[in-house]
């Protein structure tokens, strides 16, 4: 009975340490100036990217990439969007080739860091065995509240996979060491190209994570094409217009003087 009472009073005690993910909305900074990245995070798993003209979307579950065309805005999911890119690829007669090299990676413990005002275990993706070789730095942090946040930062990893499947035969062992370091928790640091801001809790409502029109893989295949096609005919009449002879009586414009070389 004494046995039983322990062991309801600790699961207790975790269950009340343990605090659930909330709203949160992080900032990051982008190396070298490049801008912001805004993380919307919901409690319910829902989450947003927005990295200047960029918008990603994971929506109960799903996945999606946010694509402009002009005024109007459409989505799909990661996998009709990889699929539709694929077929236009297999159509032109592209083949995914090998990775030229593709060694063993490892994420090893190598400390702690504060970033902002949240602290964070330090996580070396590193060669098998070679902590001096090619590797990249990433401070995670365990905090439940901010579990989301991983979530919403992987899709970008997620992506990135989704496309080098559409170029190579394999993703790169060294880009699953990766994904799998940033599903750890909230990345606060991530090499030299994001760090943290600052996190803000806060409701975010549903409307932040409203999805536009989305595409098949059929129709969105379609759009990809006539989004092409309208730039090759833009890209030819801009040529056809430069090329295009003066108009009779038009004099030529005089050529530019040289400018005499610094003494």
């Amino acid at each position: 009975m004494i046995r039983k009472t322990l062991t309801i009073a600790t699961l207790a005690l975790v269950a009340a340490c343990s605090k659930a993910p909330e709203d949160v909305t992080a900032r990051y900074a982008a190396a070298g100036g490049r801008g912001t990245i805004t993380v919307k995070a919901a409690a319910n798993g829902d989450a947003k990217v927005e990295a200047g003209p960029q918008t990603l979307i994971r929506k109960g579950g799903t996945d999606y990439v946010v694509i402009t065309d002009g005024n109007d805005k459409f989505a799909a999911s990661f996998a009709d969007f990889v699929a539709a890119t694929q077929d236009i690829a297999k159509e032109k007669g592209m083949k995914p080739q090998a990775l030229p090299q593709d060694p063993e990676y490892e994420a090893v413990k190598v400390g702690e860091e504060k970033v902002g005002d949240q602290k964070g275990t330090i996580w070396s993706v590193q060669p098998k065995g070679n902590p001096n070789g090619d590797s990249i730095r990433i401070v995670v942090s365990d905090d439940s509240r901010l579990k989301n946040i991983a979530g919403a930062i992987g899709m970008q990893t997620r992506l990135t996979s989704a496309r080098m499947a559409t170029v190579f035969t394999s993703v790169p062992k060294a880009e699953k060491v990766l994904e799998d370091v940033i599903a750890k928790g909230a990345v606060l640091r991530l090499g030299e190209a994001l760090t943290l801001q600052d996190i803000k809790p806060g409701a975010i409502p549903a409307s932040e994570f409203a999805l536009p029109n989305v595409l098949d893989r059929a129709a969105l295949r379609k759009r990809i094409e006539e989004q092409a096609n309208k730039a090759l005919e833009a890209a030819k009449a801009a040529g056809d217009k430069a090329g295009a002879a003066p108009a009779p009586g038009a004099a030529p414009a005089p050529a530019p003087e040289a400018t005499p070389a610094a003494k």
